[in-house]
């Protein structure tokens, strides 16, 4: 899956979604991603919410969106994780036009998630990180 050319297609506005997990890995070359977790706004989740091209499923008591390998988060912070959509957004990487996880985050994020895969995504990090990071001036804008 091309998570940049997808994301694109998708044409969601700017500063309203942060895409979450291992989208950012993917991007950066470090390990394939089967899907793409989109945590956004209340506003953008109600608009395409609305659209009727997504499927809506009911996790952990609240409803998300799912499309064509695209899981769409109506809230971030629970419990165990404190960083609003908001200020994950605010914090995001922008690579060509788009918004990840900054990969700060997404340590955070994959550590509160507590899943073996999760796990093994941090592992190693920052070590794991460090010569994308330095590649990352060719992609953002």
């Amino acid at each position: 899956m091309n998570i940049l050319n997808k994301l694109k297609e998708l044409d969601l506005t700017p500063n309203e979604y942060v895409v979450v997990g291992s989208g950012i890995l993917e991007v950066l070359g470090i390990r394939y991603s089967s899907d793409i977790d989109i945590a956004v706004t209340r506003n953008l989740f109600n608009k395409l919410q609305q659209t009727g091209d997504y499927e809506e499923e009911e996790r952990y008591g609240k409803i998300f969106l799912k499309k064509e390998g695209i899981d769409v988060i109506p809230q971030l912070d629970w419990d165990k994780y404190k960083t609003t959509t908001e200020e994950a957004i605010a914090s995001a990487m922008v690579i060509e036009g788009l918004y990840f996880m900054n990969l700060d985050e997404l340590c955070k994020f994959k550590t509160a998630l507590g899943r073996d895969k999760d796990f093994k995504d941090i592992e190693g990090q920052p070590h794991m990180y460090a010569t994308q990071i330095s590649d990352l001036s060719e992609l953002m804008i």
